[in-house]
């Protein structure tokens, strides 16, 4: 008999590499494999069907396609969602958008380094309110505003440049 007995397992790696085992729960099912024409059924728990395909089309490279899929879609929320300190620990290094700054090296980061686009940080961006209603019309800059009750509306005001024929009801 070829090999040495007892090593038909998992062998060591040669990269350097260590490697740990983790549980991925894949949901199972019950399937008869009995004969049709046997009289006591036999069942056996197997893994869902989407499962057994990967593992059909991918061979012994599974693992290594579910480890790359994993880290692709880290990176894309990353980039996508997090904002990034300058910390060495690369798991600490990525805050979400509401902390303000990175507790370890205090680094705050811009605007849009937060929001990751003009849009959203335009969205997010606290804008203070005025203490005083606006009391020049905006279009011509120079009349101040007449204010009138309109029984309809409540208080509507308006311009007497811009405006001129407007009726004051």
């Amino acid at each position: 008999m070829a090999g040495k007995k007892g090593r038909s397992g998992r062998k060591a790696r040669i990269d350097g590499k260590k490697m740990k085992a983790v549980s991925l729960y894949i949901a199972m099912e019950e399937i008869d494999i009995s004969h049709f024409n046997s009289g006591s059924a036999k069942y056996q728990w197997v893994p869902e069907a989407w499962f057994r395909k990967f593992k059909r089309y991918f061979g012994v490279r599974w693992q290594d396609k579910v480890r790359w899929a994993m880290m692709q879609m880290v990176k894309e929320y990353q980039v996508k969602h997090l904002w990034r300190c300058k910390c060495t620990n690369d798991v600490l290094r990525w805050h979400k958008p509401q902390v303000h700054h990175c507790p370890e090296c205090e680094y705050e980061p811009t605007a849009y380094e937060r929001y990751k686009s003009y849009a959203e940080r335009k969205q997010n961006e606290i804008v203070p309110v005025a203490k005083e209603p606006i009391k020049i019309c905006t279009t011509c800059r120079k009349e101040p505003y007449t204010v009138v009750m309109d029984p309809k509306n409540g208080k509507v005001m308006y311009c007497k440049k811009c405006n001129p024929n407007r009726s004051t009801l």
